[in-house]
């Protein structure tokens, strides 16, 4: 029997190849560095309908363009023959998921974007997903490519999985229970 009975997994990066440039966010939207959307949530009103407006309009794009990660089809049907809960779990607004799920007929249900209350790597998220699930979250997996996705999970008391794009281990990959560099490595660290 399984250690793992939902894998709650981030968007982009994760599920998805990065493609959204943060730099170039930044840029556009006037800030120097630190988390974009913590930041717009700190502007005002009408700074902050102008910096969404930049942040949705990347969002969508890199929705409309994106491509999988390799193996993350393979990986999410072996998971629903194993009758596995999946949750996605992004920072980014629903419609840029949406477009994701349809045009690469994802088929997951259970997600918690932006717009639903408080964004990693506060662990509010996590539980919600995994309660939404009916699952334990000593018995859930969070997965992701960034320090708030596995942030998020510690936080809600989940194992993580880091995966690691392009070969660059992060300097917090240690916070992580697992570190990963394909998709595929998840059935080995469920089983």
């Amino acid at each position: 029997m399984s250690k793992i009975d939902a894998i709650i997994f981030d968007l982009d990066g994760t599920l998805t190849e990065p493609i959204l440039d943060f730099d170039q966010i930044r840029s556009q939207i006037g800030i120097e560095r630190g988390p974009v959307w913590e930041t717009i949530l700190q502007m005002s009103p009408e700074a902050r309908q102008k910096a969404e407006s930049v942040l949705l309009e990347h969002e969508l794009y890199a929705a409309r363009n994106c491509k999988l990660q390799p193996h993350t089809l393979e990986l999410l049907g072996e998971l629903r023959n194993r009758s596995m809960g999946l949750a996605i779990l992004t920072r980014n607004c629903r419609a840029s998921w949406e477009i994701v799920r349809d045009r690469f007929n994802l088929g997951i249900q259970q997600v918690y974007a932006r717009e639903d209350g408080p964004v990693k790597p506060d662990p509010t998220a996590v539980i919600e997903l995994a309660r939404q699930m009916n699952v334990e979250l000593g018995r859930t997996l969070v997965v992701g490519d960034y320090l708030f996705d596995i942030q998020a999970g510690k936080n809600a008391g989940t194992l993580t999985a880091l995966l690691v794009n392009h070969g660059l281990v992060p300097d917090y990959s240690h916070i992580a229970d697992y570190v990963i560099h394909d998709l595929l490595e998840i059935l080995a660290v469920i089983d």
